[in-house]
């Protein structure tokens, strides 16, 4: 059987840029399959990589700035953002999330990734999602989930 990792990144304290925290948290209280685990990444870099060198697959929960409304949310590729809409920014963290997956990639140590990622509303102070994101919860996790099954079949 596949491992897989579904990695949460950003920093809660400010709003939406914790919002692949919060989905972490939240799967973290739910029943998932045995060969899944989480990690809650934060604002971690390259300190990453050696706790995910040992997965097949990732899915990788974010918020990523792309000039979209609010709650819209993106499934792609480390290798599809070339392409993307908009002025990419996939995080606020030091060393951005794209930096940390092509530096794994460089040394061969990075698992089959998909990203998931939401457009963010604000980056203010505060522990709690906008409404706009929190509204977007359920339908993060269930891209979460539909992942798992896909790479579980």
């Amino acid at each position: 059987m596949q491992k897989i990792v579904v990695l949460g990144v950003g920093n809660i304290l400010l709003q939406d840029e914790g919002v692949g925290i919060h989905v972490i948290q939240a799967l973290q209280k739910m029943s998932l399959p045995e060969n899944v685990d989480v990690i809650e990444g934060g604002t971690a870099g390259l300190e990453l990589l050696p706790l995910i060198e040992d997965y097949s697959h990732m899915i990788v929960v974010d918020a990523v700035n792309a000039g979209e409304k609010p709650g819209t949310l993106f499934r792609f590729k480390p290798d599809d953002v070339t392409g993307f809409p908009g002025n990419i920014e996939t995080s606020v963290h030091q060393l951005g999330l794209l930096e940390v997956l092509q530096m794994g990639k460089l040394i061969g140590k990075l698992p089959d990734t998909v990203i998931i990622a939401v457009q963010p509303k604000s980056f203010d102070w505060g522990m709690e999602l906008t409404p706009e994101l929190q509204a977007k919860m359920p339908q993060i996790i269930d891209l979460v989930f539909k992942e798992i099954e896909k790479i579980n079949k």
